[in-house]
């Protein structure tokens, strides 16, 4: 595991964005840095997706489901998205943060690894709720 998630964190590195959600199936590639996304069709994004859950050991229902932990077992927020670059590798998932405003930022996977919650397999950081915040902020591409 812990040679999977530097990996993924170089590759975060080329270009092509690929975003898959489990709540409206958005599934996208930006050609290029500021591109307009491209629709990919649906066995595409879900092989996609799939190998980029197991990047963290878990099945795609349990990465997009997840919630996001911080070392002292606060509840930061929970899985929205999974943005993978034009090889389908996971770079960033996009985390909806707990508190006003249903704040989307786009988390690096070097800033998470898996944990083992309650029977349910989560996320857990080392960032605080003011370094979440100042992420990047996600926004969906248009329809």
């Amino acid at each position: 595991m812990n040679r999977i998630v530097p990996l993924a964190a170089v590759l975060c590195l080329t270009s092509g964005v690929v975003a898959c959600s489990d709540r409206d199936d958005d599934v996208v590639q930006a050609p290029a840095p500021g591109a307009a996304p491209v629709a990919l069709q649906d066995r595409q994004a879900d092989a996609a997706a799939s190998n980029a859950a197991l990047a963290f050991n878990m099945t795609r229902e349990q990465l997009e489901d997840a919630d996001v932990y911080s070392r002292a077992n606060v509840d930061l927020g929970d899985v929205e998205t999974l943005v993978l670059d034009a090889s389908g590798a996971l770079t960033h998932l996009v985390v909806e943060l707990n508190g006003p405003g249903d704040m989307k930022v786009l988390v690096p996977v070097a800033d998470v690894s898996p944990i083992d919650r309650n029977d349910d397999r989560d996320l857990v950081t080392d960032l605080t709720p003011g370094q979440l915040q100042a992420l990047p902020a996600w926004t969906p591409p248009a329809r």
